[in-house]
């Protein structure tokens, strides 16, 4: 009987033993799981803690954590600046207001009719031909007033005994400072060659047609416009002295055209041509407000020898007409006619010049 009693004593120490020792344990993971249940943020603050103070070693205790929504202001949108344009977008930009320019250009260009003096012939282009600008030097040229297409001359020849001067002579030559044309006359001499044909030199439009009375008498100049070297240039040719005028300013004429009749200023001289190739195209008849010498005169023998063929391609060009601003002032009417008040004309050097022109003749 005792020892059964002391059996069951036993058993039940035994029994609270390992009841003490399972509460032991639950406690344990209970701190377990609480220590891991701590939330991700306030990991993160004891690690930035953890940085700046030593370790303390207790048991973390989670706290119950309130979730409070806070409405937060939305953040203000900040306004963007422009975007930059790029160096491809500023010269595609450049190139559109570029053409836009040109065409405008053009439109005037095709809208521009010059008016001619005489009837019937206009010097206007058609309104759908697109006007070419002269892609460099034009000597002195002024577009401010009337203009013509004309077309781009294919080459010159000599006014007189087309297109070499066969039959005719020159009487005297160019000369800075003095003789600033050539004076060509027919082999026969005196007024033998009174009447002869005048042959326009080049492809052009006529700038100037009149009566100028003293010692030129009726004169025509002509506008031209070629190219060399790839530069486009625009020439005057002057036939002086004439008997008869048979175009108008403002008509366009062709590359050994008759233009004129071979005269002598209305009996002043005996009968000649006076002719004069000109780089500047504002002198027209007021030759002593301009430098007298190869700044703006050709030696016209020289100048037809060296351009006898040139290329054309039938370009028409625009060229201004009333380029002549000087001869406004020269009251035309007042001056004094030579007309009929016949000198016996000719000079020594044009006498000398004969007797050589004579000498090379075949058969004289």
């Amino acid at each position: 009987m005792r020892t059964l009693f002391l059996a069951g004593t036993f058993f039940c120490f035994a029994l609270l033993i390992q009841i003490r020792a399972q509460d032991v344990e639950i406690v344990r993971q209970a701190a377990v799981v609480k220590e891991t249940t701590v939330s991700s943020d306030e990991h993160l603050e004891a690690e930035s803690a953890a940085d700046e103070q030593p370790a303390i070693a207790s048991v973390p205790v989670k706290a119950p954590i309130a979730k409070v929504a806070v409405s937060s202001p939305k953040p203000a949108v900040a306004k963007q600046p422009a975007p930059k344009l790029t160096i491809e977008q500023m010269r595609r930009g450049g190139e559109m207001a570029a053409e836009r320019l040109k065409k405008e250009a053009r439109a005037e260009q095709a809208a521009a009719t010059p008016v001619a003096t005489g009837p019937a012939k206009t010097t206007s282009s058609p309104p759908d031909r697109a006007a070419r600008e002269p892609d460099s030097q034009l000597h002195f040229a002024n577009f401010s007033g009337q203009t013509a297409f004309i077309r781009l001359a294919d080459g010159f020849d000599f006014p007189v005994g087309k297109p070499d001067a066969r039959g005719y002579y020159k009487a005297r030559g160019f000369r800075v400072n003095g003789h600033l044309g050539e004076d060509w006359d027919g082999v026969g001499g005196g007024d033998t060659d009174l009447g002869d044909p005048i042959y326009c030199i080049g492809d052009g439009v006529v700038v100037f047609a009149r009566d100028c009375h003293m010692g030129w008498g009726n004169v025509v100049i002509v506008r031209h416009i070629f190219r060399e070297n790839g530069t486009t240039h625009n020439v005057d040719s002057l036939y002086g002295h004439l008997q008869k005028i048979l175009v108008y300013q403002g008509q366009k004429v062709r590359r050994g055209e008759q233009i004129a009749t071979l005269g002598n200023a209305h009996g002043l001289y005996d009968a000649h041509l006076h002719l004069e190739i000109r780089k500047n195209i504002e002198i027209g008849m007021s030759r002593a407000k301009f430098a007298q010498d190869y700044s703006n005169y050709y030696d016209p023998s020289q100048f037809i020898s060296a351009h006898r063929h040139l290329a054309s391609g039938g370009t028409n060009y625009r060229v201004a007409l009333n380029t002549f601003t000087q001869d406004a002032r020269i009251p035309w009417d007042k001056l004094k006619n030579y007309s009929h008040a016949h000198t016996g004309g000719g000079s020594g050097e044009s006498a000398i010049a004969l007797k050589k022109a004579l000498a090379s003749q075949p058969g004289q």
